[in-house]
């Protein structure tokens, strides 16, 4: 055994410098420091080089399949300049559906 255990293969910090992934979840139900997201509030998941940089730049993102807008601990958690910014966005489509008509 190489003695970091599971966090060997997770990056980051106790990851044995060989990259990973850090999951981009929502703030609903945000897990306990050090744990990672329930399923069903993670949006997706970037990986990081063995440096702790994103690979090839961006970090490939991949979206989770599992995400869910609502459960039982409530709907979408956003910070709220996320929540400003999606209320921008809908604001600007119903005021284009109200001109289309």
């Amino acid at each position: 055994g190489d003695g970091a255990g599971g966090a060997s293969a997770q990056g980051g910090v106790g990851g044995g410098g060989r990259g990973g992934y850090i999951h981009v979840s929502d703030g609903r139900n945000p897990p306990d420091f050090g744990r990672v997201a329930w399923p069903e509030d993670i949006f997706g998941s970037l990986e990081l080089d063995a440096n702790g940089d994103f690979v090839d730049g961006h970090g490939r993102y991949q979206e989770s399949g599992t995400y869910r807008i609502v459960t039982n601990e409530g709907i979408l958690g956003l910070s709220p300049y996320l929540r400003g910014k999606l209320i921008e966005k809908l604001s600007e489509l119903d005021e284009q559906a109200r001109k289309n008509g």
